[in-house]
């Protein structure tokens, strides 16, 4: 009985036999076409942006584009991603061994070692701050502690003016970058509560930076009893304000002031790393560069993490956020690539390579600073230069009424002149201000350090005569 079945199997019925030829033979694809110089709102694929320089290869600090011409790579791929350039060929080699070992595991099925070694490591770096984690592809992140704790009425999360924490519906209600929200306002509730950003513009004549972060302490606490302790869920900052509002290192004794309006009102201390992390501020953590000993109870970590070589983002949380989710069974959320295998093992790697790359990181950002400044130097168009590590920010004095804004005038000629950089505004009021930001990788060296800035200086002088 089982022969004329077997045989009967082998055998391609004729109304599935054009199904089956096409799916054997597929149509060759068209003759390859040189690529387009700029990508185009008209194709195929939904851009975010104006239409764009087409890249065509990467190595080290540099894309050559599709016209024949190499920029260097003042943002890390755009975003402060590319941390380690683009010539790691070891990640390469363990992003395809772990491909062909297991590509895929759903976390809810199987469990496997790579995402328990990236935890482990990155909890052993934290000195204590954290015990356990989970690893997924975005920045957005979730927090289930107050429901675990049965206290759902715990709903109101207070973020920063002007700050950028993803483009999920929950990043964008705790953030405010108007550009970014506005088109989403009917989708927000006031769960989503901001105090100021500590911006230097808001510090009054004569005042510290001691009394300047009490300050903005006192605002947080006047916050959260005007909503009810009772109702207030986190506090989640960014340890160095990236995108929204144009690199803002914090003024000194800003964290230990926020922590203990923070901890006395018993919420939780989250911090986004996102931008600032993964070694972009100096040390793998950015609270350990700029929180002065103050640790998170829960932080999110992305970009840098994967080094561009995958899409990787980490939550990681203190031993009170994990006993309190642990008590109440396993952790209630699931992502389809949640802990995916090929991520964690390459990000194990980008760590490691990134850790040792920590003095350059301090170094070549402490000279970009300097030699900004110094071609800056009385110029009344900049109203100063900071950042932290290799997260820097020129921040422009310019006419609110621009028609043309400023800093994004200023990539665009950066780029013309050879340098990818990022202009954003909106960081004084949600309009006013104007910043233009450089991340380059952890790898740049100092003649190319140096080089970056000439460009930046070379492009802000042509913006000035042509906008000014």
């Amino acid at each position: 009985m089982l022969r004329p079945l077997l045989r009967r199997g082998l055998h391609t019925p004729p109304r599935y036999a054009a199904a089956a030829a096409a799916t054997q033979a597929p149509t060759p694809p068209p003759a390859s076409t040189p690529p387009a110089v700029r990508s185009s709102n008209t194709g195929p694929v939904f851009h975010s942006s104006p239409p764009q320089p087409v890249a065509v290869s990467a190595s080290g600090v540099a894309f050559t584009l599709a016209d024949g011409s190499r920029v260097l790579d003042g943002m890390s791929g755009g975003a402060a991603v590319s941390c380690l350039g683009s010539s790691n060929p070891d990640l390469v080699k363990i992003m395809a061994e772990q491909a062909e070992a297991m590509p895929y595991a759903y976390h809810g099925a199987l469990h496997h070692s790579k995402s328990e070694a990236l935890a482990s490591y990155l909890c052993s770096k934290s000195e204590g701050a954290f015990v356990a984690g989970a690893f997924f592809n975005s920045g957005e992140y979730p927090v289930s502690y107050w429901l675990e704790r049965g206290e759902p009425d715990r709903t109101y999360i207070i973020g920063r003016e002007y700050a950028y924490h993803g483009n999920t519906i929950g990043a964008l209600g705790v953030g405010y970058t108007p550009a970014r929200r506005n088109l989403y306002s009917p989708y927000f509730t006031d769960v989503y509560q901001r105090v100021s950003m500590p911006s230097p513009r808001l510090m009054q004549e004569g005042e510290s930076e001691e009394a300047f972060s009490r300050r903005m302490a006192d605002e947080l606490d006047a916050k959260i009893r005007s909503l009810g302790t009772e109702k207030c869920a986190a506090f989640l900052v960014e340890p160095v304000g990236g995108s929204g509002p144009g690199i803002i290192p914090p003024p000194r004794g800003y964290f230990p002031a926020m922590a203990e309006v923070v901890r006395s009102h018993g919420l939780l201390l989250a911090m986004d790393e996102v931008m600032c992390g993964s070694g972009r501020s100096g040390d793998l953590f950015a609270h350990k560069t700029v929180a002065e000993g103050v640790k998170p109870d829960v932080v999110s970590m992305a970009k840098g993490l994967g080094a561009a070589y995958v899409s990787i983002s980490a939550v990681l949380v203190n031993q009170h956020v994990a006993d309190t989710i642990r008590a109440n069974g396993p952790w209630k959320n699931s992502h389809t690539y949640q802990n995916h295998p090929v991520n964690c093992a390459v990000a194990l790697a980008a760590v490691q390579k990134i850790e040792k790359l920590f003095p350059n990181v301090r170094a070549r950002g402490e000279q970009i600073v300097a030699e900004l400044r110094e071609a800056f130097r009385g110029d009344p168009v900049v109203y100063g230069v900071r950042g932290q590590g290799l997260f820097i920010g020129t921040e422009f004095e310019v006419p609110k009424g621009l028609k043309t804004r400023f800093a994004p005038r200023v990539k665009e000629v950066a780029m013309k002149n050879g340098l990818i950089s990022l202009g954003i505004t909106g960081g004084i009021d949600g309009d006013a201000g104007d910043v233009l930001m450089l991340a380059p990788a952890y790898t740049i060296t100092e003649a190319e350090a140096s080089e970056m800035v000439r460009i930046v200086k070379q492009s802000v002088d042509e913006v000035k005569k042509e906008l000014l």
